[in-house]
C-alpha cells in the first residue's frame, strides 16, 4: 500500500510536455496576431489572427519577407532594425514607446503595437512577434485631444471675454460709487434719512460688484499667467498668509498649528494665492467657533506628498461636495458667512495648473480638511 502511495505521487509529479499540435493550438488561439521570423527575416509561421488582421492567406506569408507587412514608406529602414534586434535579442513590450504601423495586403496602414520575443531552436533564434491593431483606441485618443482642444480654445475665450468684461466695467463702478459718497458728503443736508439709506445700499452694491469684479479678474490671470516652478518654502508660504490674516482682523483668537519644514517646487505667486484664499476660508468659517483652530500640514496619499488644512469651523454637507470649487457657488447662507464664490474656484485652478488634484471632505458644525498636491516638480 505504501509503495503504491509513493508511485502514484511519482506519477502526479511528472510534468506534462505540450505536443506540436497543443502548441500550435495555443498559438492560435492567441488574441493577438503571432508571427515567427528567423535571422533572415523569413516568416516561418502565423496564426490565423494575422491572416484575418493582415489580409493574407496563410501560404502567401510563409517563407515571405517580415518587410511585407511594413509601410513602404519604413521599409528601407527595417532591415536594419531587424539586423540590429538579432544581434541583441531580448523581450521588449507591447508598444515599446513607438509609433509603428502595419501593411495589409490591400495596401491600407494601421496603427500597431508589437511585442518581442527572442526563441532559441535548434535552427537558431527565432522572434515571435506578437501584433495588436490599436485603431480604434488610436481613434479615441484622437477625439479625445480635438475634444480637448476646443474645450480649451472655447475656455480661453470665454476667459478672454470675462476678463475684458470685468476690466471694462470697474470705471464705471468706480463712478457710481464716488459720486454716490459725494452726494452723501455734499448733500447731506438736503437728504432725508430714506435717500441716505438709498445712496448707501448703492454704494454697498457698487463695491460688491466691483470685488466681485476683482476676483474674476484675478481668476483670470492665475488662467492665464505664465507658471514658474522653483523651489519654494511651504511652511512659510502658509504662515504668510495666516500673518496677514491675523492683522487684518486682531480681534480674532485663532488656534493655528503650521507644519514646519515643508519645501516643494511650484509657482511661489500662484501658491501664495492658494494659501491665501484657502486659510482664509477656514479663517472666515471658524468665525463663530468658541476655540477656532486651523490646521496646516501634510502626508502621504499614494507615494505622494499631499497638502491639507484642516478647520473645525461651521463645515458642510459631502452631498454638496461636488459645488464647492465652482464659480459663484456657495454653500452657506451669505448672511452668515460673506463671500463671492470664487476663492475655491481659484484655488482649483491653481492646484490644476501645477498638475495636482484637489477634495475636501466635511461634516455640519465638525469643520472641514481641504486636500491638495502640487504634481511633479
Amino acid at each position: 500500500m505504501h509503495e503504491g502511495a509513493e508511485s502514484c505521487d511519482a506519477r502526479s509529479s511528472t510534468p506534462l510536455v505540450p505536443t506540436e499540435s497543443e502548441l500550435r493550438g495555443f498559438l492560435e488561439a492567441a488574441p493577438d496576431a503571432l508571427v515567427l521570423v528567423d535571422p533572415s527575416g523569413l516568416i516561418v509561421f502565423v496564426n490565423s489572427q494575422t491572416e484575418r488582421l493582415f489580409g493574407y492567406p496563410r501560404a502567401e506569408l510563409l517563407g515571405a519577407s517580415v518587410e511585407v507587412l511594413v509601410p513602404l514608406r519604413f521599409r528601407g529602414q527595417h532591415p536594419a532594425h531587424r539586423s540590429a534586434y538579432f544581434s541583441d535579442p531580448k523581450v521588449r513590450g507591447m508598444g515599446a514607446g513607438l509609433e509603428l504601423w502595419g501593411l495589409r495586403k490591400d495596401g491600407s496602414e494601421f496603427p500597431i503595437e508589437i511585442s518581442l520575443s527572442p526563441v532559441q531552436t535548434d535552427r537558431g533564434v527565432i522572434v515571435a512577434s506578437s501584433i495588436r491593431d490599436v485603431s480604434a483606441r488610436k481613434l479615441t485618443e484622437e477625439a479625445l485631444r480635438q475634444a480637448k482642444e476646443r474645450a480649451e480654445l472655447v475656455s480661453r475665450e470665454l476667459e478672454a471675454f470675462s476678463y475684458s468684461v470685468a476690466h471694462d466695467l470697474r470705471a464705471p463702478l468706480r463712478s457710481i460709487d464716488g459720486f454716490s459718497l459725494a452726494l452723501l458728503e455734499d448733500y447731506a443736508s438736503v437728504l432725508d434719512e430714506e435717500g441716505k439709506t438709498h445712496l448707501r445700499r448703492v454704494r454697498n452694491g457698487a463695491q460688491h460688484m466691483a470685488q466681485l469684479i476683482e476676483s474674476l479678474l484675478q481668476l483670470a490671470r492665475v488662467t492665464q499667467s505664465p507658471l514658474t516652478r522653483q523651489p519654494i518654502d511651504v511652511s512659510d508660504l502658509a504662515s504668510t498668509a495666516m500673518r496677514r490674516l491675523r492683522e487684518a482682523h486682531p480681534q480674532r483668537r485663532v488656534e493655528c498649528e503650521i507644519q514646519p519644514g515643508l519645501a516643494d517646487r511650484g509657482d511661489a505667486r500662484l501658491l501664495s494665492i492658494l494659501f491665501d484664499n484657502l486659510l482664509e476660508n477656514a479663517w472666515k468659517f471658524t468665525a463663530q467657533s468658541t476655540d477656532a483652530r486651523v490646521e496646516f500640514g501634510s502626508d502621504e496619499r499614494g507615494g505622494q506628498r499631499c497638502y491639507f488644512i484642516r478647520d473645525n469651523g461651521a463645515g458642510f454637507d459631502m452631498k454638496y461636495a461636488s459645488k464647492l470649487f465652482g464659480v459663484f457657488q456657495r454653500l452657506h447662507n451669505p448672511k452668515q458667512f460673506q463671500g463671492i464664490g470664487i476663492g475655491l474656484a481659484t484655488v482649483q485652478r491653481i492646484v490644476s495648473r501645477h498638475g495636482g488634484r484637489i477634495w475636501a471632505e466635511g461634516a455640519v458644525g465638525t469643520g472641514a480638511v481641504f486636500h491638495f498636491t502640487i504634481g511633479e516638480g
